[in-house]
């Protein structure tokens, strides 16, 4: 991702310099052929400022190519300032320096807010203004209508960028819909085929098997067959329930979701649970209410299955700066992870997570139990207090 921004931010600099070189080159040119009158000594003035901006600008964007458009508002008051000093000493209103204008504006005008924008604008009336004078009465036409081009060609692709910031956003929206109406096919599918499945033959399986021996039973026999028919009737009815809840996940409650589903696993297992999810919770999309959903029903799952009889469960959900933490740990049986083959629920865990842009680590050793921590990148200001 580093990569990406140093890519976008050479594509944007290097012009920055050809600007520059070639401003310094059409001045010395000028100067040259008496076109100039500033001295010599102004005119390298000019240069080395004019270098100290491109240099600045560089040397800001190779440390940090995000910081750049933080520090656009500085740098692009020192260039004005700079252009209006190069407009007053090569010319005033007759000298073509005024150009730069707009090479800085146009290019600043798609990344700035539309407040910020506006006050530029008039910053760079009141520079240029101030460049031109003494201005004469018949030019005051040709000025106005220099800066009233300025500032409309600016303002247009002011327009146009944030149109296409818009438009991108609604692609992105339309794109992560369209992955949750997968996501949501996919656990139909797996439901019914899988769990789902499973679940009903095997409870019309105990019925018939309950029917057959009906009368040749004991009573306790036949109450733990009856009991266990409960359960499993209990867990088709959970499970289509979660299914229901998932498909809508809109109306999801990640803290009342995972401290559910908890209490449920720690009371099959016997253990003790420990669940801490803070009130503040994140303002999460469908998409990551869904994958982490089925993540945490994934790692529960896997307890039941392979943690033998823990004593403590252990979930908890916290914020680290800009990343949502999901931790889930168990004191069970644990296992050694360099030789147990990964199977599809763990597997299927790590895709989710990484469809989301996280990451998912496993922790475990023989009688040390099991930790799962998934990470998941949230936008800061979506934690609401």
């Amino acid at each position: 991702m580093l990569s990406d921004s140093y890519r976008r931010f050479t594509r944007v600099n290097l012009p920055v310099w050809f600007i520059v070189g070639a401003t310094v080159v059409w001045a010395i040119v000028q100067k040259l052929t008496g076109k100039f009158t500033l001295e010599w000594a102004q005119l390298a003035t000019l240069s080395m400022l004019g270098v100290v901006s491109a240099a600045a600008r560089t040397w800001v964007g190779l440390k940090d190519p995000r910081v750049m458009y933080r520090m656009s508002l500085p740098l692009v008051v020192f260039d004005l300032l700079l252009i209006t000093l190069a407009v007053r000493f090569t010319g005033g209103f007759e000298s073509q320096a005024w150009l730069l204008y707009f090479a800085l504006l146009v290019s600043e005008s798609a990344v700035m807010t539309t407040p910020t924008l506006l006050i530029l604008l008039a910053l760079t009336a009141v520079g240029y203004g101030w460049a031109s004078m003494p201005l004469p009465q018949d030019h005051w036409n040709d000025f106005w209508y220099r800066v009233a081009s300025l500032s409309l060609v600016c303002w247009l692709i002011h327009q146009v960028y944030r149109s296409h910031v818009e438009y991108r956003a609604e692609l992105a929206e339309l794109r992560e819909q369209f992955d949750l109406a997968q996501e949501r096919e996919r656990i139909a599918r797996e439901f019914h085929d899988g769990l789902g499945h499973h679940l009903v033959s095997t409870i019309r399986g105990l019925e018939t098997l309950q029917r057959r021996l009906d009368g040749t039973l004991d009573e306790a026999s036949r109450h733990l067959l009856e009991e266990q028919i409960s359960v499993l009737r209990s867990a088709l009815s959970e499970t289509r329930e979660t299914i229901q809840q998932l498909r809508s996940p809109e109306a999801i409650d990640m803290r009342a979701f995972v401290r559910r589903t908890a209490e449920r696993v720690a009371q099959q297992l016997g253990a003790r649970l420990h669940c801490h999810c803070p009130e503040p919770t994140p303002a999460l999309t469908p998409l990551q209410s869904l994958m982490l959903a089925r993540v945490v029903q994934e790692a529960l799952s896997n307890i039941i299955k392979h943690a033998g009889r823990p004593q403590n469960l252990w979930i908890e959900c916290r914020q680290q700066g800009r990343w949502l933490e999901l931790h889930i740990a168990d004191d069970g049986d644990g296992f050694d992870p360099q030789t147990v083959i990964e199977g599809i629920g763990l597997t299927s865990m790590r895709d989710r997570i990484h469809a989301l842009g996280g990451e998912l680590t496993l922790q475990s050793a023989p009688g040390q139990g099991t930790t799962v921590l998934a990470r998941v990148p949230i936008r800061e200001e979506s934690w609401k207090l």
